[in-house]
């Protein structure tokens, strides 16, 4: 029996298939959270920079962007994560084999991170809106001026009406659908790895010394 036999990991096509859309859904979630920070900044500079001279405006947006930004760092995570799991699998299945529960545990975590951070994102979105306020010569303006000139300037502060902010309110929970469903994949064929030839089998085949006795009986002898 050779001890060159190759290295079975179990479920290795649906493990890498599952693996490479969870990587590019955490790639896409990522993205559009950079995205969302990105234009959040340019609108609130924009805004700013449209305001009489002498005006001070302060813009809080803290619950959405703190959020926004543990989201986005989560979901590149994953990717990265998915990422080295997929290189493992070609690479080196002998590592991918013995870390499988590892690697479904590290999914498993950053999961749970996700899921904790888009549940009060999306209630921030739904619900709420940052919070504008303006001052000149030391007097804070009346809400009411302040709103009409942010509808004067063609902006908004209600985070559901902002485009790029609907999008991270939605498809980070794909991304979060499929890093559920690969961390249990990845658990699934950890759980299997005893089964077959699945490392040297050499070593690990309970036959081997019976078979090699066998032989020796039969050998003929001088």
């Amino acid at each position: 029996m050779s001890t060159n036999q190759s290295i079975v990991v179990p479920l290795r096509g649906v493990l890498l298939g599952s693996l490479l859309m969870t990587c590019a859904w955490g790639i896409i979630a990522g993205s559009v959270g950079l995205n969302a920070l990105i234009k959040s900044n340019q609108a609130k500079s924009d805004f700013k920079k449209l305001v009489p001279a002498g005006t001070t405006v302060d813009i809080d947006d803290h619950d959405a962007f703190a959020s926004g930004v543990v989201l986005t760092t989560i979901s590149a995570l994953i990717a990265v994560l998915c990422f080295l799991f997929i290189s493992m699998q070609i690479c080196s299945q002998r590592l991918a084999l013995r870390s499988l529960r590892m690697q479904s545990f590290l999914l498993a975590f950053c999961s749970a991170w996700l899921l904790a951070t888009l549940v009060p994102f999306t209630d921030f979105f739904a619900n709420r809106s940052a919070k504008v306020t303006a001052f000149i010569a030391g007097q804070q303006l009346p809400a009411s001026i302040v709103k009409q000139a942010e509808n004067a300037f063609g902006m908004t502060s209600v985070y559901r009406h902002l485009s790029y902010l609907r999008l991270v309110a939605i498809l980070p929970w794909i991304t979060l659908l499929f890093a559920i469903v690969t961390s249990a994949v990845l658990f699934n064929a950890g759980s299997r790895k005893g089964r077959g030839p699945l490392a040297d089998p050499v070593e690990n085949s309970p036959n081997t010394t019976d078979e090699k006795d066998e032989k020796d009986e039969k050998e003929p002898t001088a």
